[in-house]
């Protein structure tokens, strides 16, 4: 178990034998070819203890929600160009259609507003909140992707001001525009950030 984990665990007083699900999200991102990558992601949600249904029938320990989602990114502007999801453990026989939700998502691009986007496009009675939950996971794990693919080969790495405006600026403190490190990435790239107020 992680030292931080231990920690938290101590903190709280919590005996892990006393773990009653658990959900877990691996997401990962492959080299396609020089204009493309590939984003995958899993969910698994499982139910840890015995359980019993609304007639009081057990239920023994299994899995509830396994789901799987790929995605063809295009690295010069992050627009999905293919995306596929495969669902192979769900809890009621209706969920298994859900797959098809996406396909209203190829063509979306990872910038700001994404998730918006997609809440609007396949949220609430539109799709399904895991299939959703995951999709929005891979989205920040995607641009992780995209960094590192640029940074295997610095001839081709691009770095504009409309990059940091539209995957870095303002997406979390350390990133704010005033703050050190956009003016750090700025200088080294030679670009310029406008401010606030359309002030560079």
């Amino acid at each position: 178990m992680p030292f931080a984990l231990d920690l938290m665990m101590d903190l709280f007083k919590i005996d892990q034998d006393a773990k009653i699900q658990s959900r877990s999200i691996e997401i990962a991102s492959y080299e396609c070819d020089d204009e493309h990558i590939i984003v995958c992601g899993e969910l698994l949600d499982r139910r840890l203890v015995q359980t019993f249904t609304l007639e009081g029938a057990p239920r023994e320990p299994a899995s509830v929600h396994h789901m799987r989602i790929c995605m063809k990114v295009a690295v010069r502007s992050l627009t999905i160009e293919e995306i596929a999801a495969e669902l192979p453990r769900v809890p009621h026989d209706e969920c298994a259609e859900m797959h098809r939700t996406l396909e209203e998502i190829k063509g979306f691009t990872l910038s700001r507003g994404f998730s918006s986007r997609v809440r609007k496009k396949i949220g609430g009675r539109s799709g399904c909140i895991h299939l959703t939950t995951l999709l929005l996971a891979m989205a920040p794990a995607a641009l992780q992707g995209y960094w590192t693919h640029n940074d295997r080969k610095p001839e081709r790495r691009e770095i504009s001001g409309e990059h940091l405006e539209h995957y870095l600026v303002d997406t979390c403190r350390v990133w704010r525009r005033e703050g050190p490190l956009v003016e750090k990435i700025a200088a080294a790239a030679g670009i310029r950030v406008e401010g606030k107020n359309g002030d560079s």
